[in-house]
């Protein structure tokens, strides 16, 4: 029986519309990666589940580069979000990866050390021990990162004298160190007098909890990163299955979009060239 209102026709297509029409199907993308890769995510997700309500993330404690590779490898996660580039032996079969862009390192102070400049030298020092004081009268407390982590590759290629430094701050004792980034983050955040050289994304991500220097005169911008004014950085990629789900597709569209790729500027991320 048609509607008294409405014609049989109109009553009929909008009897099929609501038969047809499915909501989208809910999912859960279980995401991770090296630290500062994770805390540019945070934001580029909220921003994603505005047009996508349907799709949860699961995002833990970071795990860093290497287990978050090996999980995705194993399917025991569907995006992973390493700091460097893939060994050959991660790049596995039904793996998809690229480069999603670079964050500056800087050399990153507690918020009371007034650290306006360092140069290569004076940081030197101060991995050494032999500039074990700032001005204030506070120790110097070095936050390292591991031996073979990247981070502490790329300090060491600041000079010939910064690699015999980094050796020598790791043999000695009661060193604070930082496994993650977001641990060596909250080093500088709580310990005063701390200094350490982690990526722009961190400070980027809390405005105003810690102080980040010039080194060598130069700031660690974006901008004088794309112009090669600044030389060091931390890349940071995407990796998926080949056959990624509908959710982790659509994700994926999002961040090479304009509107995520500007989000990852303001939050510390120059995107790579051609994404």
């Amino acid at each position: 029986m048609s509607h008294p209102y409405l014609p049989r026709g109109v009553v009929l297509a909008l009897l099929f519309l609501l038969l047809s029409w499915q909501p989208a199907a809910a999912e859960t993308i279980r995401l991770n990666g090296t630290g500062c890769g994770v805390t540019l995510m945070k934001p580029l997700i909220a921003s994603f589940q505005k047009s996508h309500p349907e799709i949860t993330f699961d995002v833990q404690k970071s795990v860093g580069s290497a287990a978050s590779l090996k999980a995705i490898a194993k399917g025991a996660l569907d995006v992973a979000v390493p700091g460097r580039e893939l060994k050959p032996q991660e790049k596995v079969a039904g793996v998809a990866w690229y480069e999603y862009g670079r964050t500056p390192y800087a050399v990153v102070t507690h918020r009371g050390t007034k650290l306006d400049n360092v140069t290569t030298g004076q940081l030197a020092a101060m991995y050494f021990g032999t500039h074990g004081q700032w001005a204030d009268g506070d120790f110097v407390r070095v936050v390292l990162r591991p031996k073979e982590d990247i981070d502490t590759a790329v300090l060491r290629s600041l000079s010939p004298e910064m690699d015999r430094a980094v050796t020598a701050a790791h043999a000695r004792p009661d060193m604070l160190m930082g496994i993650t980034d977001q641990e060596t983050f909250d080093h500088l955040k709580k310990t005063a007098g701390t200094i350490s050289f982690i990526p722009l994304i961190m400070p980027l991500s809390e405005p105003g909890t810690v102080n980040v220097a010039r080194l060598n005169g130069v700031e660690p911008t974006l901008s004088n990163l794309s112009t090669g004014k600044y030389g060091y950085a931390k890349k940071i990629f995407l990796v998926t299955r080949k056959n990624p789900s509908p959710g982790v597709k659509a994700f994926v569209q999002f961040l090479d979009s304009k509107k995520a790729r500007a989000m990852a500027q303001k939050h510390g991320l120059l995107p790579a060239a051609g994404k």
